[in-house]
């Protein structure tokens, strides 16, 4: 045990849909940590993972393979767009879906909104090599303010909306999604896409078939991605959703063509598998039938609770 027993502490995530399973992140040393009003806030170097984001113990992001998550969730619906010029960003306080957006020269305007100001400041300061001065890029506007309360106000309408919130468990981060989407339509121009987060694709709790039924009853068309994340340890789902673009018949030349305004290589996406990359392996796309089957509002009996736990040295 002492070989896992960091200088300082060890952060240790766990939850009841897979008891058996722990991921136990050995940290190094600690470069930032405080408390704001909502939670604690730890920026702190891993052994081989590099520097990453805890709030509360869960890990937000770790320097080694943290573009695998930022470009799925960002870059994806910016190449199915044929002119995203308008972006915002809920959540994503870190700055690194920032980063990914400022990327297409097409885009000319994003908002970041962010509840948490320390998380910002935190951010800024101590992972400057990854969100390489998103936050001062002219075209950036970054808020600190609830996404709900900056939903219900009135804005231009944008062509990009991603929702990096937390993850969506349990009744309190359904209902929270719920009241953001549903306010996300609000401020949708024509054409728009929306793109997030999903949590799990993996058995046995596959939330992210959750989030996609949530999206379906508020958006035409929808399409869900995958990439297994090891900073995670698990495959992680993304989904897009729109009104106005049917997803499988964005042909793969177009994206390609789109993926060349980007500045720097793709790292995690080949332009050229989508739309085949919406396919579902057999045992999701079964878990996904009998999903459908249920209400979108429905809660399963046995839905396990989540939590996360970490020690301080």
């Amino acid at each position: 045990m002492n070989d896992l027993k960091s200088k300082n502490w060890i952060a240790a995530s766990w939850n009841q849909v897979n008891p058996g399973k722990q991921v136990i992140l050995g940290i190094e040393s600690v470069a930032f940590k405080a408390q704001s009003a909502l939670q604690e806030v730890i920026v702190a170097n891993v052994p081989v993972f590099g520097r990453g984001l805890f709030l509360d113990g869960n890990v937000q992001l770790l320097q080694m393979d943290e573009y695998i998550y930022h470009e799925h969730v960002a870059v994806v619906p910016l190449l199915f767009h044929p002119a995203p010029r308008r972006a915002l960003i809920l959540g994503g306080g870190d700055g690194l879906v920032l980063r990914e957006v400022l990327r297409d020269s097409r885009v000319e305007h994003v908002t970041l909104v962010d509840i948490d100001a320390l998380v910002l400041q935190a951010c800024r300061t101590h992972l400057g090599a990854l969100h390489r001065g998103s936050f001062d890029d002219p075209r950036a506007n970054i808020v600190v303010d609830d996404a709900r309360q900056f939903l219900a106000a009135k804005h231009s309408p944008f062509d990009i909306v991603i929702v990096d919130l937390v993850d969506p468990y349990g009744e309190e981060g359904r209902a929270l999604y719920r009241e953001v989407i549903g306010l996300v339509k609000g401020v949708l121009a024509p054409g728009a896409i929306v793109s997030s987060h999903g949590s799990s694709a993996d058995p046995p709790g596959y939330v992210v078939l959750e989030v996609y039924a949530l999206l379906r009853q508020y958006f035409a068309h929808l399409a869900l991605h995958r990439a297994y994340i090891p900073s995670f340890a698990e495959e992680w789902g993304f989904l897009l959703a729109s009104d106005a673009v049917d997803f499988e018949q964005v042909t793969s030349t177009d994206l390609q063509e789109r993926a060349r305004r980007l500045s720097g290589p793709l790292r995690s996406i080949i332009p050229e598998q989508y739309p085949l990359a919406f396919r579902l392996p057999p045992a999701l796309a079964e878990a996904q039938r009998q999903r459908q089957a249920r209400p979108p509002d429905e809660v399963a009996a046995d839905e396990p609770e989540f939590r996360w736990i970490y020690q301080d040295g």
